[in-house]
């Protein structure tokens, strides 16, 4: 827990996220450069470069005024790398030839690499799944008795999943089998704080969601499974799951999270909030939260651009009970 403690200290401090410009076509190299991981920390997994008169496939600029292109490189792990655009010529999907940022060009309705941050209400969660080992040993001192979990950060489309895994990884997903899948190596502190934070460790579910979805994000699993806490700090520490706190036992309103979400993260922040819900006898519980993100996670102080810059989310039930920890 120390360091989600300290994160909150930091939030201040953290650089606010790009906003980075979804791109067709392709990138063809004209010299050797560096294929980076990340642009920030200059990561190179493999010392990957690009090769003179390549095409790779081009998947965005890090901005408007582009420094960096986003590109497919097939043979590198991850195959999402950034290359700066002296390094060759792009070529649009109506044959367009660019070298940056072209003046009158028009951004898309929404941009930037997409997220769904999903995060649960453990109480809930355990009540329809007494069954899993997380859910024998909790109390009303709990963690998750009066905070989120995390659940998954899911990089979108859907179909962007199990990003060269092995087929007998992602049939283990699938089929429920998370602890025949490879652990997860974390420093400890972040260990620490993420088996608090996602209770579901106790079943294997970090192992699970890094293979189905952290293994599409790009990074590390270091700093997957760090950029997701950062996000469920910033909730954790805000209006909304204050909300939550004051209001166990008794419904809440799909409209009172997007006012409290509002309040907390800027007007129409709500918008990007839809809710799930389940039966549980003659009640209907609140199961999870899943919020639409738009952009570059670095922090939990981000998580304002990222909803101002994600498109509305639609769906799920409009009230539900917020459950208390205990089965009935």
């Amino acid at each position: 827990m120390a360091r989600l403690l300290l994160l909150v200290l930091l939030t201040l401090l953290v650089t606010p996220a790009r906003a980075e410009v979804p791109l067709t076509g392709t990138f063809t190299a004209n010299q050797a450069c560096l294929a980076l991981q990340s642009i920030r920390k200059q990561t190179n997994p493999g010392n990957i470069l690009t090769h003179p008169g390549n095409a790779y496939e081009l998947l965005a600029a890090n901005a408007d005024r582009a420094t960096h292109y986003w590109i497919i490189v097939p043979d590198a792990q991850p195959k999402q790398r950034w290359v700066a655009i002296e390094c060759g010529s792009r070529s649009g999907a109506a044959g367009s030839q660019a070298t940056g940022h072209t003046a009158g060009t028009t951004a898309p309705a929404y941009r930037g690499t997409q997220y769904v941050l999903a995060i649960n209400w453990q109480p809930a969660f355990c009540e329809i799944s007494s069954g899993k080992p997380e859910c024998g040993s909790q109390t009303t001192d709990s963690f998750e008795a009066t905070h989120f979990t995390l659940h998954g950060l899911w990089p979108q489309p859907r179909n962007n999943e199990y990003c060269d895994v092995s087929r007998d990884d992602q049939w283990a997903s699938q089929n429920g089998r998370w602890r025949d899948l490879p652990a997860i190596p974390l420093s400890d502190g972040l260990r620490r704080d993420l088996d608090t934070a996602m209770p579901g460790t106790m079943s294997a579910l970090d192992r699970h969601e890094w293979t189905k979805h952290g293994t599409c994000y790009g990074t590390s699993q270091e700093e997957y499974f760090a950029d997701s806490l950062d996000l469920l700090l910033a909730i954790n520490t805000s209006a909304v799951a204050e909300l939550f706190a004051a209001n166990i036992g008794k419904k809440v309103t799909l409209r009172q999270i997007r006012t409290a979400f509002d309040q907390a993260f800027g007007p129409g922040s709500g918008e990007r909030v839809s809710m799930d819900c389940a039966a549980d006898g003659n009640r209907t519980i609140i199961t999870e939260l899943t919020i639409a993100l738009t952009g570059t996670i670095n922090g939990p102080d981000d998580l304002s651009a990222l909803l101002a810059a994600a498109s509305p989310a639609s769906g799920g039930c409009s009230s539900g009970m917020v459950d208390p920890v205990g089965l009935r």
